[in-house]
């Protein structure tokens, strides 16, 4: 009876190890066979970061010689920004591209991404995301929440588009402004007496038209992409945020790939990141003519009444963030 246990306990021993190892082998790339990554991107198809998702995969083939194929689903199309980073671990995507901010479940740190008022011009966010500062927030924050980041590029400052005229902070009481579920960011326009309202981002629209919120805030491209002008008829300058995307990644899946994979990655990502910097620059002051030209009144708020409201968030309510955020105010 001893001996017949002990054989089937052996048995269920080597079938448990064959399994582990069918499983592993799974989703470990093979020698010699084609890599294909499965990048997820929220924003719309044609707008700056479905761009650089496809200039990214343009340059990982070439770089790659076609041994690593990237597959772009742009529009939301594998599910909204937390579930595509949630998907990362199981495997069902392989690349995420998004911005820092979306990792704050994993991360104080990514937090950063959203400080309000933290960057004083285009040429300062530059200076701290394409220097030893940039490389060392992003390994900090991916060591911490188990990521590869990669190609940190600007995603462009974030405007508020609106149904009613805003000219100072006080035109924010009571306003129902759509935010991402990002507590930094809720926590902003609580501080600036709106009530900030988590939606995702393909219900915005219709939200706004039958007034389940009054506004939303995001990049330019993003806000006239979506044809917010249609139902916003003030764009207000705030610039309240400049938000970093970066390609994500699994960090035990990226290490799992081959070395050479890896180099062509990085390298593909950077300059991809670089392109899409200088593209989105360049085109913001022409999407502002755009939001004009459908008859949209750009707005210049009173500013300093809008930074009074929230320049102590960091010490009071994300004190982690300390340390980085004096770092990235002393860069020149």
């Amino acid at each position: 009876m001893k001996k017949g246990i002990s054989i089937l306990m052996m048995m269920m021993l080597v079938i448990g190890l064959l399994a582990g190892c069918g499983s592993e082998s799974s989703t470990q790339p093979k020698e010699g066979e084609t890599i294909t990554l499965k990048l997820a991107n929220n924003s719309p198809v044609g707008e700056s970061r479905d761009l650089a998702a496809l200039k990214f995969a343009e340059l990982v083939e070439e770089k790659t010689n076609g041994k690593v194929v990237v597959e772009v689903f742009s529009g939301g199309t594998l599910g909204s920004w937390r579930d595509t980073v949630e998907g990362l671990k199981p495997g069902i995507v392989n690349v995420v591209l998004e911005s820092l901010g979306t990792i704050s479940a994993y991360t104080e740190l990514a937090n950063i991404d959203a400080v309000p008022f933290l960057y004083r011009d285009d040429d300062h966010f530059k200076q701290v995301w394409y220097r030893d500062l940039g490389n060392e927030i992003l390994e900090k924050a991916g060591q911490e929440g188990g990521f590869e980041m990669l190609g940190p590029m600007y995603r462009g400052a974030r405007y508020v588009t609106s149904k009613k005229n805003i000219a100072t902070a006080s035109d924010l009481n009571g306003f129902k402004i759509r935010v991402p579920n990002i507590r930094i960011y809720m926590r902003t326009w609580e501080k600036l007496g709106a009530i900030a309202t988590p939606m995702n981002f393909t219900e915005v629209y219709t939200g706004i038209q039958q007034g389940t919120v009054d506004g939303q805030e995001n990049p330019l491209q993003v806000s006239y992409a979506a044809a917010l002008y249609e139902v916003c008829p003030y764009l207000i300058n705030t610039k309240h945020v400049y938000s970093v995307d970066t390609f994500i990644f699994d960090r035990d899946y990226f290490a799992s790939l081959p070395e050479e994979a890896q180099g062509a990655i990085k390298e593909a990502a950077s300059e991809a990141g670089l392109w899409r910097t200088d593209f989105v620059i360049e085109m913001d002051d022409q999407i502002i003519k755009d939001f004009e030209s459908k008859g949209v009144t750009f707005v210049e708020p009173e500013i300093d009444t809008f930074k009074v409201l929230v320049q102590d968030i960091v010490e009071e309510e994300f004190p982690d963030l300390v340390d980085f955020v004096k770092k990235i105010e002393a860069v020149q």
